[in-house]
């Protein structure tokens, strides 16, 4: 059984983690093993919940009140525990909605529940 409805509430929970800077929840919710390839490059480990938790200090995070929001998301079982996500989202902040970007991430499912493993997102193509 996949639990499929447990992984988008999981999802949903990581990025309210990620989109209000707690580094302790990501920590949760992410494997020790967790990196994030982007245009920016690569970030994983300690070194990246520091600098989340450096630019909240300093006032440069998302500010209170911005949302995740996905305009499409299927869920795609890769193996026994195993589920791919991908789609477009966004985040929309007070100040206006950031560009759509385009996301895969791998999550797995243990005993402690569903874990991220990987995120790569890029920003969507204009036409």
């Amino acid at each position: 059984m996949l639990h499929l409805e447990e992984l988008r509430a999981t999802r949903t929970q990581w990025y309210e983690a990620y989109v209000a800077g707690d580094t302790r929840r990501l920590a949760e919710l992410e494997d020790a093993s967790f990196f994030v390839v982007s245009e920016a490059g690569i970030e994983a480990g300690a070194e990246r919940l520091a600098s989340i938790a450096s630019a909240v200090r300093a006032g440069r995070w998302f500010p209170a009140g911005s949302r995740t929001l996905d305009a499409q998301l299927e869920l795609h079982a890769v193996s026994d525990g195993i589920v791919s996500a991908r789609g477009l989202g966004r985040i929309a902040t007070p100040r206006g909605e950031l560009p759509t970007v385009l996301f895969t991430e791998l999550w797995q499912r243990s005993t402690q529940g569903w874990r991220a493993l990987h995120l790569h997102y890029h920003p969507q193509p204009r036409p």
